[in-house]
């Protein structure tokens, strides 16, 4: 019985082994550009492209998070030090 445990355990470490090695191939291609972020005195937009088409929002930064355009994802302001940091989340 004891022989056989050994075999077998050194049987899957062999084909873990042999799992770790191949080629993975990606074919696509990025059609729209990512949402730009613009920050000026008047206050901060976010613009986002879809079929050629822009959409702008303002961005509050007195909250905490909100919605790209075409529901993309979210915005996120933080505050650390009296500096705002805004992170930009794709779903």
């Amino acid at each position: 019985m004891c022989k056989v445990l050994v075999l077998l355990s050194g049987l899957m470490l062999l084909k873990t082994a042999m799992a770790e090695s191949g080629t993975i191939y990606f074919s696509g291609a990025i059609v729209e550009p990512a949402c730009t972020t613009t920050t000026q005195q008047q206050g901060t937009s976010v613009t986002c492209t879809r079929q050629g088409v822009d959409k702008v929002r303002t961005i509050a930064l007195n909250q905490s998070q909100q919605t790209l355009p075409y529901q993309l994802g979210t915005v996120s302001v933080k505050s650390v030090n009296h500096v705002k940091i805004i992170e930009v989340t794709y779903k």
